[in-house]
């Protein structure tokens, strides 16, 4: 019988598809929502269900005909070829918590797009330069609905009249000021939001700046830490993008970007 040592968003959608189901029928199969599999689905390889959910996955696997599990295994191997992310075994202990690597930020957007990515979220912590997957890829009422419920949200942005930030423009052949008004814009789309929100819940989206080389840009989700270095002359969009975990307490490398993030954090400049 064929069986799923972890369940991520690839072996989930195999399975929906072995099992000829919509995603709304799908969902009522195994009883949640119907935007949870379509979360599990999008983040592909970078995604894992719920402990519970898990065990709802193996039933439904487990369950079912063989017809099925024929399907499932062809699906299962189809999808996975299809992947332009590098894809880590669960048990893979010896890389850290990562779960996939993607070539480039689109190739990460594509995958994982920001309402994936932030949908639910409790925590969220982001520094970088104009932190455009925050600003630009998701809309200002769904941060106003996060922090509606309740999510707490500290974003650090490259100083946009600092020296740190020409010095990036320079590399990246940008014309003097371009990143800079980027950033300043994105900015003021938070602080937008921020404003809109009740006055009690103002303390949940933190903003704030730093001035300091650029060395990456980090989200970090609640358990999920996506981050990207800047190379070089490389621009920020061409490089490659690394999703993690949270495994063990201070173990892996998300503690390493989250004690990155807090470093940073310590010295901002509040907005």
């Amino acid at each position: 019988m064929t069986t799923v040592q972890r369940w991520t968003g690839l072996e989930t959608r195999a399975l929906r598809q072995a099992l000829r189901l919509s995603i709304k029928d799908f969902s009522a199969h195994l009883g949640v929502a119907e935007r949870t599999v379509s979360k599990w689905e999008a983040g592909q390889s970078a995604v894992y269900p719920r402990p519970e959910m898990q065990a709802a996955l193996d039933t439904a696997l487990g369950t079912s005909t063989e017809d099925v599990h024929e399907r499932f295994n062809v699906a299962r191997y189809a999808v996975q070829g299809d992947q332009r992310t590098l894809a880590v075994p669960a048990t893979a202990d010896s890389m850290c918590g990562l779960t996939a690597v993607y070539q480039s930020r689109c190739d990460l957007t594509a995958a994982i797009p920001a309402d994936q990515l932030f949908e639910g979220a409790r925590v969220v912590r982001a520094v970088g330069l104009s932190l455009n997957v925050l600003c630009q890829d998701y809309a200002d009422r769904r941060w106003q609905e996060l922090l509606e419920r309740n999510a707490h949200v500290r974003c650090l942005f490259l100083d946009p009249d600092g020296t740190s930030i020409q010095s990036r423009e320079r590399e990246e052949g940008f014309p003097t000021g371009q990143l800079a008004a980027l950033t300043k814009l994105n900015i003021e789309t938070l602080l937008r939001v921020r404003d809109r929100v009740p006055v009690a819940l103002r303390d949940r989206l933190e903003l704030a700046t730093y001035d300091e080389t650029l060395r990456f840009n980090i989200i970090l989700v609640d358990d999920l830490c996506v981050a990207q270095p800047y190379l070089g002359s490389n621009r920020g969009v061409d490089s490659p993008a690394f999703v993690m975990r949270q495994g063990q307490p201070g173990v892996g490398l998300y503690p390493v970007f989250e004690q990155v993030f807090e470093s940073q954090w310590r010295g901002r400049r509040a907005l």
